[in-house]
C-alpha cells in the first residue's frame, strides 16, 4: 500500500476557496476529495508566464497550475464532462487559453480569456455556426498570435484577429491536420495530414496560397510537425501509428527517415522539442517515454519513476528547459528538474480520476474503486492505494465489498471466485479459504463451486450469506449459500438462469433480490429455497443499483439506464418516480440515509435528494463541479455523503 495523497489538506482548502470564487457556487457544500490522478490528454505552459502550466483531461475539465505543476486546482467547470483533447495557451497571454474537445454534438473548440474558470464555444463566432476540427492543436502566428489556424478534414479555419471572427479554407490537395508557423517569420506556415500524392504543404505568403512539398514522407498521415527554433530550415514530421519520425532540413521540400524505437502499431501521443535545441526531442509513445539529443539518430526510454501508466503529454517549462512536465494516462501529472534523468509525482490537487463505485457505511470507513486502482480513505491522512492481497504490480479491481451488518470492522470484499475479509475496517484483508471438492461430488460430475461476482447477508440471520456466480451450468448453481458465516456453500439459485448474477441484495429476513445479466430482476423469499421472476414495471435495461430502504424493506429503489423505478412491495413491482428530476436518466448512484430515510440519487445532471420516499425530489448540488455523478456511498465519523464523479475523481458532503 503506497500513500498518494500527502499535503492533500492544504491543496482542498485552496480549491475550496477557489470554488467559492465560480459564478453561482455556493460557500458551503460539496467538495472535492481526491484521490489525485486521472487521464491526461495535453499538458501546456502559457510562454509568457511559465508559472502557470494547464492539463486538459478526459472528462475531468482544464486543470490549472500557478506554480511550475507543482500544484493543482480546477479553475471552472465549463468543460468537465467533455473529453478535452488538447490545450495550447497564446504566446502573449497567460490567461487566454485554447481546448479541443473531441468533435460529437456539441461545439468542439472552447476558448477562455480568465485562466479557465469560464469557457465559450467558438461557433458562436464563426459563420457557419460549427467548427469541428479533427482533434489536433491550434497554432498560434507569435507573439502577438493576430493570425491562428485551426487544422480539419478538408475544410480549415482562420482567425486574423486574435479570434474573435473566423472564416475556412482549404489547403488544396489535401487534409491538413497539423499546422505549424516559423518561429521568426509568420508567413511561412506549414500544413501536415494527407494528400492525394503528398502530405505536407508550405505557403511563404500566410496561407494565401499553397504549395506541396515533402519528398520522402511516404504515405504517412501527418499529425506531428516541429521546426527547431535555432535553425528553422529543419522540421520533424511523424504521424500517429507510423512508428517512424521524418526528418527534412531543406525547409520541407525533403524528408529522410528516423526510426522510433517503437513497432509502428504502437501509438505516438505526443511529441515534444526543447525550446532552444532542436537535437533534443521526447516522444511519448504507446511503448514508453523516450529522449533523443542527436536530432533522432538514438534514443533512450527515459520513464523510470512513472509508474505503470503510460506518459501521454509532455511539455518543457521555455525558462528552464531541465524542467519538463508529463501527463500520464491514469495517475496524473509528473515532472523533472534534471532533463528527465528521473520523475517524480506533482499531481497534488488534479482530482480527476473516473469513479467506478464506492463503498462505504456511515460512521465508517469508505472505498472507491476508480478507473486507475482501488482506494482507502483514511480522513486527514487523504487516500491510500490498496493492492494486496487484491493485485500484485497493478491496479486492483473488485467485483465488490459489503460490510457485515454485526460490525462496521468487518467487511467482506469479493472477486471471481475469491472472498476476502477484514477485521479492522479494512486496513488488512486476508482470503477466505474455501473448502474444495469431495471425492463424492466429483463422482457425480458436479465440477463446479461458489463464485463471488456478488455478494448478500440475509437481514435475518448474520450467518447467513448468499454469493453469486459469473455463469452456472449446474441446476441451482447461479446462487450459492453459506450457513456458518462463508466456510460451507452449497447451491441455492433453484429457478434461477445459469446467468451472471451482478448483484445481490437483502431485504426483509430471508428476502433477497438477484439482479441477472444487469436486466432481469428475481426474488427469493425463502432465504434461497426457490427464485421467482420480480420486477414488474421495470424497464427491461441495464439495472445500475438497487438499494432496500433500511426504514422500510418492504420499499426498493431501482436506479436504471432509463430512470429510477420504486417498489413497495418487497420488489415484485415498480413505478417509476423521479419527476422533475431523473425521470428518464440514465441514474447511475442510489443510496439510502438508515438515519432519516432520505434518498439520494446520481446522474449526470447531479445528485438530488428525496425525504418523502420519492415522491418528490429538489437538487443537491451546491458546490458540486463535476455533475456526472456515477456512484454514492454513506460514510466517515461524522457521516458525510460522498459521490464519484465521471473525471472528478470523489466529492463529499454533510448531510442535511
Amino acid at each position: 500500500m503506497a500513500t498518494l495523497v500527502g499535503r492533500w489538506g492544504a491543496v482542498l482548502a485552496a480549491a475550496a476557496v477557489a470554488v467559492a470564487l465560480l459564478p453561482g457556487a455556493a460557500a458551503a457544500g460539496w467538495r472535492a476529495e481526491g484521490p489525485a490522478g486521472g487521464n491526461v490528454r495535453s499538458v501546456a505552459f502559457a510562454p509568457a508566464q511559465p508559472a502557470t502550466v494547464y492539463a486538459a483531461t478526459n472528462s475531468g475539465g482544464v486543470w490549472r497550475s500557478d506554480d511550475g505543476g507543482a500544484t493543482w486546482r480546477l479553475p471552472g467547470d465549463g468543460l468537465t464532462r467533455r473529453d478535452v483533447e488538447w490545450v495550447a495557451v497564446e504566446p502573449g497571454d497567460p490567461r487566454a487559453v485554447w481546448a479541443g474537445v473531441k468533435a460529437g454534438r456539441g461545439a468542439a473548440v472552447w476558448r477562455s480569456t480568465d485562466g479557465g474558470v469560464t469557457w465559450e464555444a467558438l461557433a458562436a463566432s464563426y459563420p457557419g455556426g460549427r467548427v469541428q476540427p479533427v482533434g489536433q492543436p491550434i497554432a498560434f502566428s507569435g507573439a502577438e498570435a493576430k493570425t491562428l489556424l485551426l487544422p480539419s478534414t478538408n475544410l480549415h479555419y482562420r482567425s486574423d484577429d486574435g479570434g474573435k471572427s473566423w472564416r475556412d479554407f482549404r489547403v488544396p490537395n489535401q487534409d491538413a491536420y497539423v499546422f505549424a508557423f516559423h518561429p521568426s517569420d509568420p508567413k511561412i506556415v506549414y500544413a501536415g495530414g494527407r494528400g492525394d500524392s503528398l502530405n505536407l504543404a508550405r505557403s511563404n505568403d500566410g496561407g494565401k496560397t499553397w504549395r506541396q512539398v515533402g519528398i520522402g514522407l511516404g504515405k504517412t498521415s501527418l499529425r506531428a510537425l516541429l521546426l527547431d527554433p535555432a535553425e528553422p530550415s529543419t522540421l520533424y514530421a511523424a504521424g500517429r501509428n507510423s512508428g517512424m519520425l521524418y526528418k527534412s532540413t531543406d525547409a520541407g521540400d525533403n524528408f529522410a527517415p528516423v526510426a522510433l524505437p517503437v513497432p509502428g502499431s504502437k501509438s505516438l501521443f505526443d511529441l515534444a522539442m526543447h525550446p532552444r535545441d532542436g537535437r533534443i526531442l521526447w516522444a511519448a509513445t504507446e511503448a514508453g517515454l523516450f529522449k533523443t539529443e542527436d536530432g533522432g539518430a538514438s534514443w533512450r526510454e527515459s520513464d523510470r519513476g512513472l509508474g505503470r501508466y503510460l506518459a501521454t503529454a509532455i511539455a518543457f517549462d521555455p525558462r528552464d528547459p531541465t524542467h519538463l512536465v508529463v501527463g500520464t494516462g491514469g495517475t496524473g501529472i509528473f515532472d523533472s528538474r534534471d532533463s528527465g534523468a528521473s520523475w517524480t509525482p506533482a499531481r497534488e490537487g488534479i482530482a480527476a480520476g473516473w469513479a467506478e463505485k464506492l463503498w462505504g457505511v456511515p460512521g465508517g470507513a469508505l472505498f472507491a474503486q476508480l478507473s486507475i486502482g482501488l482506494y482507502r480513505y483514511d480522513g486527514p491522512d487523504g487516500w491510500t492505494e490498496i493492492r494486496e492481497p487484491f493485485a500484485s504490480g497493478k491496479e486492483a479491481k473488485l467485483d465488490g465489498i459489503l460490510f457485515d451488518a454485526t460490525s462496521r470492522q468487518t467487511l467482506h470484499a469479493f472477486d471471481g471466485s475469491i472472498l476476502y475479509r477484514s477485521t479492522d475496517g479494512g486496513r488488512r484483508f486476508q482470503a477466505v479459504e474455501q473448502k474444495g471438492l469431495s471425492t463424492r461430488d466429483m463422482l457425480k460430475g458436479n465440477t463446479e463451486t461458489v463464485q463471488f461476482r456478488s455478494l448478500a447477508q440475509d437481514r435475518g440471520n448474520p450467518q447467513h450469506f448468499y454469493a453469486g456466480s459469473w455463469s452456472s451450468r449446474s441446476t441451482g448453481g447461479a446462487v450459492y449459500k453459506t450457513t456458518d458465516g462463508g466456510k460451507k456453500w452449497a447451491p441455492a439459485g433453484q429457478g434461477l438462469p445459469g446467468e451472471t448474477i451482478g448483484m445481490l441484495r437483502a431485504g426483509e429476513a430471508g428476502t433477497v433480490l438477484a439482479v441477472v445479466e444487469r436486466q432481469k430482476l428475481y426474488r427469493t423469499t425463502n432465504a434461497g429455497g426457490s427464485w421467482t421472476v420480480a420486477g414488474t414495471g421495470l424497464p427491461g435495461t441495464k439495472i445500475h443499483e438497487l438499494e432496500v430502504d433500511p426504514t422500510n424493506p418492504a420499499r426498493l429503489f431501482a436506479a436504471t439506464e432509463k430512470g429510477l423505478f420504486r417498489s413497495a412491495d418487497g420488489g415484485a413491482s415498480f413505478a417509476r418516480v423521479g419527476e422533475g428530476a431523473v425521470e428518464g436518466d440514465d441514474v447511475e448512484g442510489l443510496v439510502i440515509d438508515p438515519a432519516s430515510g432520505a434518498v439520494y440519487v446520481g446522474s449526470f445532471h447531479g445528485v438530488f435528494r428525496s425525504t418523502d420516499g420519492g415522491d418528490t425530489w429538489t437538487p443537491f448540488v451546491d458546490g458540486l463541479t463535476h455533475r456526472g455523478v456515477r456512484a454514492l456511498a454513506l460514510a466517515g465519523e461524522p457521516t458525510r455523503l460522498w459521490a464519484g464523479t465521471a473525471g472528478g475523481s470523489i466529492h463529499s458532503t454533510e448531510l442535511p
